[in-house]
């Protein structure tokens, strides 16, 4: 009777040790799943261009006609190969050393062809950081630059980089996004000055000089939207007549946020958007399929990124439907070109696929994919694609006084 009884008990221990399994499985994978978008894209953190992708410089060949640098990647960076394939800058004290892509070796060291140099030549044994946005400063990048500072109606405080170009009457107004500086835009900036625009690459609340975040948490445009609105104020006051937003991944959403929510968006003539982050929503799903589970390694189920999804919502206060672009078929009623590297594991080509034809359409809109390419890395993949494509769209635009 009692070994009977015990038999009939093991059904329910095998039941609720499962469900307790289960429970673990989406309750704590959630949770920690949760903690990586935060900490990947939510957590605001001031960007110090110093601290980059390290290493040290094996060897420099001043060849005339071919000169070449070879470099060895710190240990944690050694696998790190998603820079291989563009152009990079490599900061080594007051010198820059302007590379080509690597050839890498089977032990992970890289040679690269010197397409620049500014300062003096590397030599063995100095020690380099690895930047993704070429340029750190204008004058780095051939642009001159005057320190300004935009100022919001509550009194908030930016500083911003003024680029003189042509006559004054155009001008581009440029967003970083999360994770970075200004100098992100100087790629985005060179064509745009050289076709006579003055181009004001604007900081916003979390970057160094700037306000903080109050919750530490970047926005979407929920709220950085007013900077951007103040920077068209900035630009009007000094003789802008036809103006174009640029912004880059989270800057992008910025200036999305901006034609959203702020009064003069009516103003904007064009847009540049280098891989927005068009949907926060979107970025979580479509970014999940590049995750895996830890130490087992398998791709995360889809129950799991939806519980993830929510606890995010719920820990972090995220409204995903007020950071969603996409899905705001009349925002965009100006000529707008996007570009999206078609290799991107952090806004992937999905994320703007969507965005192009819902946001996009309608407009005279333009898409531009980069093959090869990871995330904001299409300028450094094809460089004289990235800025014949803004070239040509500049032209295109038509000055609003010529209509009258």
């Amino acid at each position: 009777m009692g070994r009977s009884h015990r038999r009939r008990k093991w059904p329910w221990i095998l039941l609720f040790t499962a469900i307790a399994l289960v429970a673990l499985f989406y309750g704590g994978g959630a949770w920690y799943f949760a903690g990586q978008v935060h900490a990947d894209a939510l957590q605001a953190t001031p960007y110090d261009p110093i601290s980059l992708e390290s290493g040290t410089v094996q060897a420099y060949d001043a060849n005339a006609d071919a000169p070449t640098v070879t470099l060895v990647p710190d240990e944690e960076y050694r696998e790190e190969t998603k820079f291989d394939a563009g152009i990079v800058g490599l900061a080594i004290g007051d010198t820059l050393v302007v590379a080509g892509p690597a050839t890498r070796e089977e032990d992970g060291d890289e040679t690269r062809p010197v397409l620049g140099l500014i300062g003096e030549a590397p030599v063995i044994g100095d020690r380099y950081g690895r930047a993704r946005d070429v340029w750190l400063t204008p004058a780095q990048a051939g642009l001159t630059a005057e320190e300004v500072v935009v100022s919001t109606l509550d009194g908030r405080s930016f500083p911003a980089w003024q680029i003189a170009g042509g006559d004054g009457t155009s001008w581009a107004i440029l967003t970083h996004g999360k994770g970075a500086a200004r100098s992100e835009m100087l790629r985005m900036a060179r064509p745009l000055q050289k076709a006579g625009f003055t181009v004001l690459i604007i900081t916003h609340t979390g970057d160094v000089g700037a306000p903080v975040y109050e919750d530490g948490m970047v926005h979407y445009g929920r709220t950085e939207w007013q900077e951007v609105e103040a920077s068209l104020e900035y630009a009007e006051a000094h003789g802008a007549q036809t103006i174009v937003l640029g912004g880059a991944s989270h800057g992008g959403a910025v200036n999305l946020g901006f034609l959203a929510r702020g009064s003069l968006a009516g103003r904007v003539d064009g847009m540049i958007l280098d891989a927005p982050a068009s949907s926060f929503g979107d970025v979580i799903d479509e970014a999940a399929e590049y995750r895996s589970l830890p130490l087992v390694g398998r791709p995360l189920p889809e129950s799991l990124e939806d519980a993830a999804k929510f606890l995010v919502a719920f820990r972090y206060g995220v409204d995903y439907d007020a950071v969603d672009y996409s899905g705001l078929s009349e925002l965009v009623e100006v000529p707008l070109l996007t570009i999206q590297g078609a290799d991107d594991q952090t806004v992937p080509r999905t994320v703007n696929d969507r965005f192009m034809a819902s946001s996009g359409s309608g407009t005279d809109g333009t898409y531009v994919v980069v093959d090869g390419a990871q995330h904001l890395m299409s300028w450094n993949v094809d460089p004289e694609g990235y800025e014949v494509a803004i070239t040509d769209f500049l032209a295109s635009l038509t000055n609003p006084e010529e209509e009258d």
